[in-house]
């Protein structure tokens, strides 16, 4: 999905010095890092509190003020997973703009800023802007605003633009979430942990196939309908120490898996070093809803959590550690 979102401003004032952060008659710098943020942007600075500018209610609603304006905010993908790193934005501000400021509407308790750029000659001299924002792995799947304001000198704002994005779940999908009319996987067994290891996951299906692990026995994603029962494996994380940074392994299945007993094991193949790691196995099952479609719940409580030690890292000599079963009727 590409967005581009293009309001108008009236342009006034000539275009002031550059500068990597908002003057001293607007906000402050904060020692606070931003760290903890739902979206970090890289090479920005981070100021608490609420995005400067004049929230705008309605789309159709042009501001014929003075004030530093975002022009338009363009992406190349409105749908974000958790976790996602260098999602690019780009856009234009009118020429009194000396920054660019963006945070989420509905979460974390401050806002960024970067500098503008360069006035772009094919645009009636327009500032152009750029950021790369980094997400949290925790936000809330579903649809957030994400909202830009322009900073001049003075530390003035005008109108706020905005857009929004569909943070998919933190397991496959289909980006039934953001499209509640695509059907999700019947279901999905995740494991997730919180250290740079090479976990993995490993399912013994009712027929004694074996998913996961190094050596599957199941066929590919591209097997077409026989895959689509047996379940498939979405990744290797951190496959022979090679971090990835997702820390994430899911079996998907996306018809109807058979009937009967799933035996479960974690297996710690490499402790990349860590002398430790923690993980958790949950089931997610597709559910109907209320509007007639179906979503991915996740089950409760856990199918498992628990700690292995860098002294329990096998290289794949056994299946590891067994965790426990389901049962699916």
């Amino acid at each position: 999905m590409r967005a581009v979102l293009r309001t108008r401003a009236t342009q006034a004032c000539r275009l002031g010095a550059l500068l990597l952060a908002v003057s001293c008659a607007g906000e402050k710098a904060s020692p606070d890092t931003g760290i903890s943020e739902p979206v970090r942007v890289q090479s920005g600075q981070f100021v608490p509190g609420a995005l400067p500018g004049t929230p705008q209610p309605d789309a159709s609603v042009v501001d014929a003020g003075t004030a530093p304006q975002v022009i338009d905010v363009n992406v190349g993908d409105t749908a974000v997973e958790p976790g996602e790193l260098g999602l690019v934005f780009t856009g234009h501000t009118t020429v009194n703009a000396q920054a660019t400021a963006v945070r989420f509407a509905d979460l974390g308790s401050g806002y960024w800023v970067v500098p503008v750029g360069a006035p772009d000659p094919s645009d009636n001299g327009l500032l152009t802007w750029q950021l790369s924002a980094d997400f949290g792995r925790d936000i809330p799947p579903g649809f957030h605003d994400l909202l830009f304001a322009a900073i001049g000198a003075d530390g003035s704002s005008g109108t706020q633009s905005g857009i929004s994005l569909c943070v998919d779940t933190p397991v496959p999908d289909n980006l039934n979430i953001c499209v509640p009319k695509r059907a999700p996987p019947a279901a999905v067994l995740s494991l997730a942990w919180d250290t740079a290891v090479d976990l993995d996951l490993i399912v013994q299906t009712p027929s004694g196939a074996v998913i996961g692990g190094k050596t599957a026995t199941v066929l590919p994603p591209d097997a077409g309908a026989v895959a689509k029962t047996n379940g498939v494996l979405d990744r290797d994380s951190n496959s022979d120490c090679v971090i990835d940074d997702i820390d994430r392994e899911d079996v998907v299945w996306q018809s109807t898996p058979a009937a009967g007993d799933y035996q479960v094991w974690v297996d710690l193949f490499g402790a990349c070093s860590q002398p430790s790691v923690r993980f958790t196995v949950s089931l997610w099952l597709a559910q109907p809803q209320a509007d007639g479609t179906q979503r991915l719940v996740q089950q409760t409580p856990p199918l498992a959590s628990g700690l292995l030690m860098a002294a329990q890292a096998n290289g794949g000599s056994s299946r590891g550690l067994y965790v426990g079963d389901f049962v699916l009727r």
